[in-house]
């Protein structure tokens, strides 16, 4: 099979004369590279295209900004354009912000899974461009985790920049195809156009493609540690680390409390299919429990189309609930003067906390995940491309 040939790719290639005369807002980060890693800023700048803006993700444009870090307004060095932030003082571009431009080009690497930050910086600027009568543009890219669905979709009053727009929590799509199901399913009114790519098959994994793994954020450093994460995001809503701080986030599960031994074994119960673990303690150099000596497990990728990561989560919270209910906490805030769980927005409801709270493992929720994943699935149909 020949590799895949990204949406910058065939822009660059077939289209670049119809945008030559347009005045151009970028979105993007260290991802925005084409098949033979050359940035996307210095190829539109190559081609004469009129790149006059540039907008920053979470982690800025490249993507060297620590997880949840306010990143600022700067200048891009290389070719001197304004860098707008769209994870910092604001979350969405502002009419002054988009003022002069013609055309607003989206270029990052998605994860395909719904509490992915990028997907919604993405959101807001289409719903923007269409209040501002501007044009969107969206150089497609592969879903490294292929077209499978899985999990539950988000209910309304745990809509977050982590979650939204009724998506299941792995939803299987292109960031085009996501595009173009935002754009029709909420109203967005955006002149949406998806520049597809080529040679690409919606049931491959991301190294199926022909293509090198583009570190799309600082803890997804390989397609591995982002599978796990499709299940393992949701124990940042416990008082776990998650291996962030150590060179292997989300392969690593730990926390000063555990008893690795006793979770190790229960664990293995569950009999979990296309994953291997053992037992691991590790130190976190930052963020939670950074500098304290973690005993947990370390988990490995066997069986990518085997391993069901958010049935592993589940279970092993579950286990860490039963194992040490005296250390065992869900991580919380305080918003309009009620208690908000993490677990719940990243999972899109606080029924899953209740129910593992009576006990509840990963079982118990098959026929719900499997039936929500079903009408997702129905509900997306017509807005695949490939």
């Amino acid at each position: 099979m020949k590799a895949v040939k990204l949406g910058l790719d065939v822009f660059l290639e077939k289209l670049v004369d119809r945008y030559k005369n347009l005045r151009i807002g970028l979105i993007t980060n260290a991802t925005g590279i084409n098949s033979e890693l050359k940035r996307n800023v210095d190829l539109f700048v190559e081609k004469g295209l009129k790149l006059v803006k540039l907008f920053g993700p979470e982690h800025g444009i490249f993507t060297a900004a620590a997880d949840g870090a306010k990143v600022q307004d700067s200048i891009e060095p290389k070719h001197g354009i304004i860098v707008h932030s769209l994870y910092g003082e604001r979350l969405r571009p502002t009419e002054e912000m988009l003022s002069g431009l013609d055309v607003l080009v989206y270029d990052i690497q998605d994860v395909g899974l719904r509490f992915y930050t990028y997907i919604y910086t993405m959101a807001y600027c289409m719903e923007e461009c269409g209040k501002n009568k501007i044009e969107f543009v969206v150089l497609d890219r592969p879903n490294p985790l292929s077209k499978k669905i899985e999990g539950p979709t988000i209910e309304k009053d745990f809509e977050s920049f982590v979650g939204g727009y009724e998506l299941a929590l792995r939803y299987g799509l292109t960031i085009g195809e996501l595009a173009r199901y935002l754009n029709e399913e909420f109203d967005m009114n955006t002149e949406l156009e998806v520049i597809k790519m080529e040679n690409y098959d919606p049931e491959s994994y991301f190294d199926e493609t022909g293509l090198l793994w583009n570190t799309p954020s600082p803890n997804l450093p390989s397609l591995e540690h982002t599978i796990l994460y499709a299940g393992f995001c949701l124990l940042e809503g416990v008082n776990v680390s998650v291996g962030r701080g150590t060179t292997h986030p989300f392969k690593f599960i730990g926390a000063p409390w555990i008893d690795s031994e006793k979770l190790y074994e229960e664990l293995k119960k569950f009999n979990h299919e296309g994953v291997v673990f053992r037992e691991r303690f590790f130190v976190p150099f930052a963020f939670k429990l950074s500098n304290q000596v973690c005993r947990g497990l370390e988990f490995f990728v066997t069986d990518k189309r085997r391993i069901k990561p958010l049935h592993l989560a589940i279970d092993l919270i579950s286990c860490l609930k039963r194992l040490h209910p005296e250390s065992f906490r869900w991580d919380s805030y305080v918003h309009d003067e009620t208690e908000r769980y993490y677990f719940d927005l990243l999972i899109g409801s606080d029924f899953y906390r209740k129910a593992i709270d009576e006990g509840a493992t990963s079982k118990d929720f098959d026929r719900i995940w499997n039936e929500e994943s079903f009408k997702f699935s129905q509900r997306i149909e017509r807005y695949r491309l490939y």
